[in-house]
């Protein structure tokens, strides 16, 4: 037997609460957050200090997120790839309860070690971006990160691929080196001392 709470889940998806409600207020308020926090739309003197316009901003809000609700396929995106992120912050917040516990009583942060959190940056970026390219379907019906992982294994040392990369590495290497990002490699030759 159904608890009454299944039933209540079961009754608020039939009627579309998952499908429609949830997903038209998570974009209506990001997007309305972001349109307050940047004043796009303009900003008006309330007193002396400028206020974001409050009308405009919450009207776009609503039609982008009136839109995206009348997309069905992004809807559908939204409800794959939000649980998954969640999953990854919980994965993260774990982590970090199993690495603080090293530290004892000190307040535990990434703050002074750059290189460790500049890798979990890397980690959470590439993971959040195979999650949505996990559940973008192509119109043959496959994800979109299987589309990309087949063609990396079908052309991987061989073509444009490979060279593209090695390029790309080069490029990333150089960019490093004249922003100094290599501390005490090559220091001689900007103007410090030997």
């Amino acid at each position: 037997m159904a608890s009454p709470l299944e039933i209540a889940v079961t009754f608020l998806k039939d009627f579309g609460f998952f499908d429609i409600v949830l997903p038209f207020l998570l974009v209506f308020t990001i997007v309305f957050a972001i349109l307050e926090k940047t004043m796009i739309l303009g900003k008006e003197k309330i007193g002396s200090e400028d206020k974001p316009k409050k009308n405009l901003n919450s009207m776009v809000a609503f039609v982008i997120a009136l839109f995206v609700v009348a997309a069905s396929n992004i809807v559908a995106v939204l409800q794959e790839s939000l649980p998954m992120i969640t999953l990854v912050l919980i994965i993260l917040i774990s982590l970090m309860l199993l690495v603080g516990s090293f530290v004892g009583n000190e307040e535990f942060s990434f703050k002074n070690d750059k290189l460790m959190r500049g890798f979990l940056i890397f980690l959470v970026i590439i993971g959040v971006t195979g999650i949505f390219m996990s559940a973008i379907k192509t119109s043959s019906g496959d994800s979109v990160l299987k589309v990309v992982v087949d063609y990396i294994k079908e052309n991987w040392l061989t073509g444009p691929l490979f060279s593209g990369l090695v390029f790309l590495v080069i490029i990333v290497l150089v960019i490093l080196y004249v922003l100094d990002a290599f501390p005490g490699f090559g220091s001689e030759s900007k103007g410090g001392k030997p």
